[in-house]
């Protein structure tokens, strides 16, 4: 497998090619069903190559584990009109503004009622916050703070032109990218598509796993399966862990759930509940030297890693953010916006998982093939003039930890390097089979 370039010319070309992908996503009315989803899944899937992507649908009111799926969403066209004609809470302009998967309404109302029905932030108070009601029928407005407080006393026509379909569908998409190698064991990345006009919170995770998933089409060996997964946040996750269980837990080595990764801010990883699986060990080992990161525990899950490590799925999977959901200011706003993310994160994003995937792929257990240290200067592994006592090569310092139980994450660990920098190196060694794979599985 081709080592990373980030030097390489097309890097500006990825970057900006990301954030144009963002600004076509961004207008879209998104919610856990409906148009706005499908459309955006199309979006994807054309960023992709067109034709990659499957599309799935279940119908509504169909029971998956101790859930149901929730009748389809649509949306036409929201607004108030004050007491004044002016018309506030315009969803054309914003679609933050109408409360998600809220009920249709029209009718006039006064502004003690209307209260009931609006949802702002006092501690952000020029921010539309995104506010949702997906289990429990109500109609309602989200608006600024500053905005509601100017509100007087009158008569305000509310008007919110939306239906639930209860013959609808709840759509998802996933795709698998195929090892070279006939392994059966899959790599999970998973990834949500459900939310409106937010940036980072919304289309960043989709926008890296299409870019992700483009580089890995590229490369000329895959020791795994890559099973990409698109859903709707929380509902998705049980709807595909409901219709593909026995697979993914037969099957899943590792699993990542993207989010939140188009910021310039930090890197953040959540862990799985027990934080000893395969998907911490090479996040961990993958981000911890990163600027700013963050770590954090199971307790602080908030995306689909809790539906994949739930105790009667435990898949193992942890999630992979820059600024983690919940903990930047402009999560879930308004001002989660364009201006919130840029190229540069967008494509740190991807550069983070294109090296958790490189040193998954590298990673095995290896044991020596020799007994003692091997003649590294015939096979020109090591200088044959030796003038003074020098350090061991990087070569027999792998070679000297390749025990049968330490895998190469361990080894890079001891040596203060990236797992995939070995790759040159190991290959080599493999050549000369002064290792072998050991029977005892990372």
């Amino acid at each position: 497998m081709d080592n990373l370039d980030f030097r390489s010319a097309d890097f500006e070309d990825t970057s900006k090619a990301m954030y144009e992908l963002a600004k076509e996503l961004f207008p879209i009315c998104r919610s856990i069903t409906g148009q706005g989803f499908r459309d955006s899944l199309q979006i994807l899937n054309d960023a992709l190559g067109g034709g990659i992507l499957q599309i799935h649908s279940i119908q509504s009111g169909t029971k998956v584990f101790d859930w149901i799926v929730p009748p389809e969403w649509h949306i036409k066209d929201a607004f108030i009109i004050t007491p004044d004609g002016e018309k506030i809470c315009d969803f054309k302009k914003h679609n933050l503004h109408i409360l998600n998967y809220s009920e249709g309404i029209d009718k006039e109302i006064e502004l003690d009622e209307l209260q009931n029905h609006l949802y702002s932030l006092e501690e952000k108070p020029d921010a539309i916050p995104y506010i949702t009601s997906y289990y429990k029928k109500r109609w309602g407005f989200c608006i600024t703070h500053n905005e509601r407080k100017k509100l007087k006393q009158g008569k305000y026509r509310v008007f919110i032109d939306a239906k639930h379909d209860e013959n609808g569908v709840l759509n998802y998409a996933d795709f698998i990218i195929p090892s070279t190698q006939n392994s059966k064991e899959e790599i999970l990345i998973s990834t949500y598509l459900c939310h409106p006009s937010m940036a980072n919170n919304e289309l960043s995770g989709p926008i890296v796993a299409i870019y992700l998933a483009k580089w890995l089409l590229n490369l000329k060996e895959r020791k795994y399966n890559y099973r990409f997964v698109i859903v709707p946040e929380t509902i998705g996750s049980i709807v595909y862990i409901h219709k593909h269980l026995k697979h993914l837990q037969k099957h899943t080595k590792a699993g990542f759930v993207l989010s939140c990764l188009g910021d310039d801010n930090t890197y953040s990883l959540v862990h799985s509940p027990s934080q000893n699986t395969l998907s911490d060990k090479v996040a961990l080992h993958t981000l911890k030297n990163k600027e700013n990161f963050k770590e954090y525990s199971f307790l602080d899950r908030g995306s689909d890693e809790r539906q994949y490590n739930a105790p009667l799925v435990n898949l193992g999977v942890v999630g992979i953010c820059r600024s983690k959901y919940a903990k930047y200011q402009e999560y879930h706003t308004s001002k989660d916006n364009l201006n919130f993310i840029s190229p540069k994160g967008l494509m740190g994003g991807l550069k983070t998982m294109q090296e958790i995937i490189l040193n998954v792929e590298i990673n095995e257990i290896y044991e020596n093939t020799i007994f003692c240290e091997p003649n590294l200067g015939k096979r020109g592994l090591y200088h044959t003039l030796n003038a003074s006592i020098n350090r061991p090569p990087l070569t027999a310092n792998i070679l000297a930890y390749c025990d049968g139980k330490n895998d190469i994450i361990d080894i890079a660990e001891i040596l203060n390097m990236q797992a995939y920098e070995f790759k040159d190196l190991l290959e080599e060694i493999l050549e000369f089979k002064l290792l072998k794979t050991s029977n005892m599985k990372t």
